[in-house]
């Protein structure tokens, strides 16, 4: 079992930074009340561009925001192909349900 110990870690630390929430696309259009203010986001154009940025501010046309180098961004909501936020709760949450399987289901 100590063997797999260093397995378990990297997994989790994978689990861990791969755990986006899709919040726009194509199947769940942009509406006033899809992002939340001061959340970091991973926004993709639909010229296949990726920003991340915290959003600042957003009006009917624009979402404004600020990346992690300090960059002002305005980015046009009918631009915005997919919008994802990061969620560690819930990845934490999985990452332990799975460790918890593989320590008690037996094999």
């Amino acid at each position: 079992m100590r063997k797999f110990a260093p397995i378990f870690a990297i997994l989790m630390i994978f689990m861990l930074l791969s755990c986006q929430v899709s919040v726009v696309n194509q199947q769940k259009p942009m509406q006033n009340n899809s992002l939340e203010l001061y959340e970091k986001y991973t926004f993709q154009t639909q010229d296949a561009k990726v920003i991340k940025m915290k959003v600042l501010k957003q009006d009917n046309e624009n979402i404004y925001g600020k990346t992690k180098a300090g960059e002002d961004v305005v980015l046009s909501k009918i631009n915005v192909r997919e919008a994802k936020k990061v969620d560690i709760v819930a990845s934490v949450a999985i990452g332990l349900a799975a460790l918890a399987a593989v320590i008690f289901v037996p094999i």
